[in-house]
């Protein structure tokens, strides 16, 4: 399999001492006759070397087979001819990598991540650009163009109990594209809401640790829904920093689970709960243990100690 949809290939002219110009030839076919249907690259050039690196720039024909070859002609005319090189396999263009399970997908999540990837290409062919496109039953839900990366998050939540499909078209600066859709369908589904509020216990804890600076702070909230308020205190009962409400005032929350960090986010946290080991007033506190209060409602609150290992 070749690296690359563009690769470049080295030619060496041999016995062509003193002999200047010379005069090279590269073609690349997908057949071993090099007739002309079949050939994707012809190019031929002048130079004083008689070592020479040819960067392919056009794309190879997705997951085909080539072959190559290459001639240099002398001032004299006597020309020779390299041995032909192949049959070589052209990586997929591109290629759809989650969802896209043949016999479905489901999440409990309205705004899955989709990724996909295309094969390498030389930087003087150009950037990939790609257009994702989410549909229902045949009609589009959501596109978005000019992509650079090979990742997507729908930029709008998507309808529970619903089935999609999605495609991606990867397009070279030539104009040249590719287009290809999942397998089979993804269903979106409601997560079932917690029946309960609790509060679990922080973690790491106690912190910091050798991978986290803060610790963080997870809760659900059973249906309907509630107010809720979560403090951390000292030994003494006195709030050193207030988690909730957050910096936006919110204290009521619908039934669901919070603290968790956004699919794919790489982060298990969400940065609005969590305890960095400073208080109210952005001073760092003094290790030891410390207690985190959670109210919901009317209800008796519930604690969780932890401890702050200090900053060194």
């Amino acid at each position: 399999m070749l690296p690359t949809l563009t690769p470049s290939l080295l030619v060496r002219a041999l016995g062509f001492t003193n002999v200047r110009p010379l005069r090279v030839r590269v073609q690349i076919a997908t057949s071993v006759d090099f007739g002309t249907a079949s050939t994707v690259v012809d190019t031929a050039f002048s130079t004083s070397d008689t070592t020479i690196t040819v960067q392919i720039t056009r794309a190879l024909p997705s997951e085909g087979t080539v072959f190559w070859r290459a001639s240099v002609q002398g001032t004299s005319g006597a020309v020779a001819e390299s041995p032909i090189t192949g049959p070589r396999p052209v990586p997929a263009w591109l290629t759809l990598v989650t969802p896209n399970s043949p016999t479905g997908d489901i999440f409990d999540i309205r705004r899955p991540l989709f990724v996909w990837k295309s094969a390498r290409i030389a930087a003087a062919t150009g950037a990939w650009k790609y257009t994702v496109e989410i549909t229902n039953g045949g009609r589009t839900e959501q596109a978005t163009a000019g992509l650079s990366d090979t990742t997507f998050r729908a930029a709008t939540n998507l309808q529970a109990n619903t089935s999609y499909r999605w495609s991606v078209r990867a397009t070279l600066p030539s104009g040249e594209s590719v287009r290809m859709a999942s397998l089979a369908s993804f269903l979106i589904v409601d997560p079932p809401l917690p029946t309960t509020t609790i509060l679990y216990q922080n973690f790491p804890n106690p912190f910091p640790s050798a991978t986290a600076f803060s610790t963080c702070f997870w809760f659900d909230v059973g249906e309907p829904g509630g107010t809720v308020s979560l403090d951390v205190l000292d030994l003494r009962g006195n709030v050193v920093r207030t988690i909730v409400p957050t910096l936006d005032g919110v204290t009521q929350f619908a039934a669901g689970r919070y603290g968790r960090g956004a699919p794919g986010a790489g982060s298990n946290c969400d940065n609005r709960f969590v305890w960095d080991g400073t208080a109210s007033d952005g001073r760092t506190v003094a290790p030891g243990v410390y207690v985190a209060r959670f109210r919901s409602g009317t209800g008796s609150p519930t604690f969780r100690r932890m401890l702050f290992k200090g900053r060194g």
